[in-house]
């Protein structure tokens, strides 16, 4: 008879009292098969705890060291994401504009990156990535990347002082009444400001373009449910606003000054990308 396939998230945590070969030392302690083990070294999801903090540990061939805690993280739940449906924008040596496609993530978890946006670019660049904002797993559009910390804290900075302009395209439950508008609505006790403009109202659904003033985390999503015109296809803000296709959200613009450039740049997602009513 067959045994039961587990699906649920497990960590394991094991202290490590001499150096000792990694892939063997999880292999005898988790009880999980080598060729799993491989996956999350892969993956991403085996940390080391040192005096350095805790950090992820890829090497598959290499030695766990005295003095130290490693911990795996296994979700068998986790599905593969087809990672071709990434696009690299506009690419430099220092920094890039990439579409991420929804229900990827920005970043991974402590059960792995390898299904995530910066994961990827990490790989081609060859060295680590920066996140300069990010974007919830349901939403698509565009991001800016950063390849050092130069860059990263020059772009930060141009966010701060509001001189970074990220448009969104949502399609909205019900009409609106006005052709444009503002919103303030502090979020977390912060204040939260969102302008829109209509692009179209069909079907008793209505597409904007939303401009971001400040960044707060779900901003458009709250904002515009707090108005009652949730985001269709939102799974967590608004009711009786399911949409087939998922979250009606993305990012669809942005206007930066690129480092050394006295000109704006703008970066627009592709005319098939860009969101309609049905």
């Amino acid at each position: 008879m067959n045994q039961p396939v587990e699906h649920k998230k497990k960590i394991y945590s094991f202290a490590v009292k001499e150096k000792t070969p990694a892939l063997e030392f999880l292999a005898e302690n988790t009880k999980l098969s080598k060729m799993i083990i491989k996956k999350l070294f892969n993956a991403g999801a085996i940390w080391v705890i040192d005096a350095k903090g805790e950090n992820r540990f890829r090497k598959i061939k290499g030695d766990l060291e005295a003095d130290t805690r490693v911990r795996v993280y296994h979700d068998p739940s986790i599905k593969p994401f087809d990672m071709e449906l990434v696009e690299c924008i506009h690419d430099t040596h220092n920094w890039g504009i990439w579409f991420k496609p929804a229900g990827l993530l920005s970043q991974g978890t402590k059960y792995g990156d390898q299904f995530s946006i910066l994961r990827l670019v990490e790989k081609k660049i060859n060295r680590p990535g920066l996140l300069v904002h990010r974007l919830d797993r349901e939403t698509s559009g565009l991001m800016i990347i950063a390849y050092n910390k130069k860059i990263a804290r020059y772009f930060s900075e141009q966010i701060r002082e509001r001189k970074v302009h990220k448009y969104y395209q949502a399609v909205l439950k019900g009409e609106l009444e006005n052709d444009t508008g503002e919103i303030r609505f502090d979020i977390d006790g912060k204040e939260a400001v969102t302008e829109y403009k209509v692009l179209e109202r069909k079907n008793g659904q209505t597409l904007v373009e939303a401009l971001l003033i400040t960044g707060k985390k779900h901003q458009l999503r709250i904002h515009f449910d707090h108005i009652g015109h949730a985001i269709m296809g939102d799974p967590r803000y608004g009711s009786f606003n399911s949409h087939e296709d998922g979250l009606q959200l993305v990012a669809s613009k942005i206007i930066l000054l690129a480092p050394g450039r006295n000109n704006e740049m703008k970066f627009e997602i592709s005319e098939n990308k860009k969101l309609k009513i049905k």
